[in-house]
């Protein structure tokens, strides 16, 4: 008998967010892996949000920006949703969650986690 090992949201997240950590450093267009305060200002949003939101936190896929910013993105079909969550390569930049439907769309800058989590339950919904 084999054990499957099945991952929640918050843990497809987590893991995904480590693995950025490990990419080369930069390739011809840029930098691949992501700059100190990019990743550390993402754990925080997604570990706060996480403890407001729990098992219902939904899985992410990050990817990095050409300057070592971290962009997790969370996409649905049924109902089309998408949301953003940018945290930029340093703190000159807000962090900014992008939101969208296949009718409307917008962006806030992240003054506290309340704004991901509003959007991470409207996602949910």
């Amino acid at each position: 008998m084999t054990a499957t090992l099945v991952l929640d949201g918050f843990s497809i997240t987590l893991k995904s967010l480590v693995e950025l950590l490990e990419l080369e450093e930069e390739d011809d267009y840029g930098i691949l892996r992501p700059t100190t305060y990019a990743f550390t200002s993402t754990m925080k949003l997604v570990l706060e949000a996480y403890e407001l939101i729990g098992d219902s936190f939904p899985p992410a896929s990050p990817c990095t920006d050409d300057e070592g910013g971290i962009r997790l993105r969370w996409t649905s079909r049924n109902p089309e949703k998408s949301v953003c969550l940018f945290c930029p390569h340093n703190p000159e930049q807000p962090a900014d969650v992008y939101h969208s439907t296949k009718d409307d769309s917008g962006v806030e800058d992240i003054l506290s986690v309340s704004t991901l989590v509003y959007w991470l339950q409207w996602f949910n919904e």
